[in-house]
């Protein structure tokens, strides 16, 4: 027998009852992992409907600083 044969006909229902649960945790946590993305979207998109200014200042602010970075690595 070759140690890639199961020994029995259980080896092999345990290991597929393995697989199994591996992809079902597996699609578990994308599944929660959308969800919380959901959630972040949600709430970025009501922070930055209640303080519209405060999201560009800080957006310009943001570019302003990627900018000043990426022209010092240029210069090098």
């Amino acid at each position: 027998m070759t140690p890639n044969q199961p020994q029995s006909q259980f080896g092999s229902t345990t290991n597929d009852m393995r697989e199994f649960a591996t992809e079902q945790a597996e699609e578990t946590l994308q599944s929660a992992k959308r969800h919380r993305a959901r959630e972040y979207g949600r709430y970025a998109d009501e922070t930055v409907q209640q303080n519209p200014w405060a999201a560009v200042s800080i957006g310009f602010g943001v570019g302003v600083v990627m900018g000043a970075l990426l022209m010092m690595a240029a210069r090098r």
